[in-house]
């Protein structure tokens, strides 16, 4: 296992002796860690590269992983989508590389990832290619009059689907009534036929509706379940949640089109990250930007990655911000107990210690 424990070492190295719990709300160098998140955003958006991998580098060194992560499933829901849909499955694909790192167990906190060089050339080349990839006008969250939208005398008004057939390959028998009228109206704005097109705009309101809908109930204590979905990426526990059926009504109508079949499974193992009740507001651009590869117009050929020497030039570069955001450190004051910390094994050898005193500790104190 020691042999491969990967971290850079030296002057690139971070040994700051601050507890994780420490960076709850602020970032490294002690910035509010959502004004960084802002920063890192805003950075993207203006094609900042350096400035972009700073900040990004800010909340890694402070270990906020998921909160990275999160701020980049939602600027390529929000600004990317259409403008390089193939970046779905490029995050999707780096978010495996991160996973596995995470899972093969050879770092012992997240903090300690900060100073792994595959964890800071990944999130860096991330940065370059949002940064410098088309982008397109954000699609808005749809605003519904809570008063009128769910008053059933009003509804039939937002109505347009020709009949219910809609629903039939979608609904399943343990699938909550309450929601078919919304699930066939949805399913007939994303298909098309020679005499109707995909309304974009009609399925996010519907969208918008069953999120609404199943909210309020919660909070009524009178929540609705949706037959459990096994194929849903996430824990058993979330698989009954009334929003995969929205994805089921997306599947089935590009169920012909393997490019967007392909495309839409990033998008679906991208909102699943982690996934809460929570995630499911939190993530709706992502579900706009898979609605949207279904009724939308795109280029298929645009390229995944798009400035190749530039992603090159700056992973060169990128030791820079890490020895910039260094000088901010906390390092311990008595260096000497600190020698060779870099090293692997003297890390496992030192948790190996840790591990065997406290399994003596408790025998001792019963014997005194």
């Amino acid at each position: 296992m020691d042999s491969d424990f990967e971290q850079v070492s030296g002057e690139r190295m971070i040994n700051d002796i601050r507890d994780i719990s420490e960076f709850k709300t602020i970032s490294f160098s002690g910035y509010k860690k959502t004004d960084v998140k802002k920063q890192l955003l805003d950075s993207l958006y203006k094609s900042k590269i350096e400035q972009s991998c700073y900040w990004c580098a800010e909340l890694l060194c402070a270990g906020h992983f998921m909160e990275v992560w999160e701020c980049i499933l939602f600027y390529l829901g929000k600004h990317i989508h259409l403008g390089n849909p193939k970046l779905a499955i490029y995050i999707d694909s780096r978010f495996q590389v991160f996973r596995n790192i995470m899972v093969q167990g050879l770092y012992y906190d997240e903090l300690q990832l900060r100073n792994s060089p595959t964890i800071r050339n990944m999130f860096a080349e991330i940065c370059c290619v949002f940064a410098t990839s088309p982008k397109k006008p954000c699609f808005e969250p749809v605003k519904l009059n809570k008063q009128e939208e769910f008053d059933m005398t009003q509804i039939s008004l937002k109505l347009k689907a020709p009949d219910n057939t809609f629903l039939e390959p979608i609904m399943r028998k343990k699938d909550p009534k309450e929601l078919s009228i919304a699930v066939n109206e949805f399913t007939y704005h994303i298909s098309s036929s020679e005499t109707h097109n995909p309304n974009m705009a009609l399925a996010c309101y519907w969208v918008e509706w069953i999120i609404s809908f199943d909210q309020i109930c919660k909070k009524k204590k009178q929540a609705i379940v949706a037959d459990t979905r096994e194929k849903i990426p996430v824990e058993y526990k979330h698989q009954k949640e009334v929003i995969w059926i929205i994805w089921d009504s997306l599947f089935y109508t590009t169920r012909d089109d393997p490019f967007s079949q392909k495309v839409l499974q990033s998008i679906l193992n991208l909102f699943c990250l982690k996934f809460t009740p929570g995630s499911i507001r939190k993530r709706v651009h992502l579900l706009y930007f898979a609605i949207s590869i279904v009724t939308e117009p795109y280029r298929r050929n645009i390229p995944m990655i798009v400035h190749k020497e530039t992603i090159e030039n700056t992973l060169v570069e990128i030791s820079s911000i890490y020895k910039q955001i260094k000088k901010t450190e906390q390092s311990p004051q008595t260096d000497y107990l600190f020698a060779g910390l870099h090293d692997p094994n003297n890390v496992q050898k030192s948790l190996h210690k840790i591990e065997l005193v406290n399994s003596i500790l408790p025998n001792f104190s019963q014997s005194i």
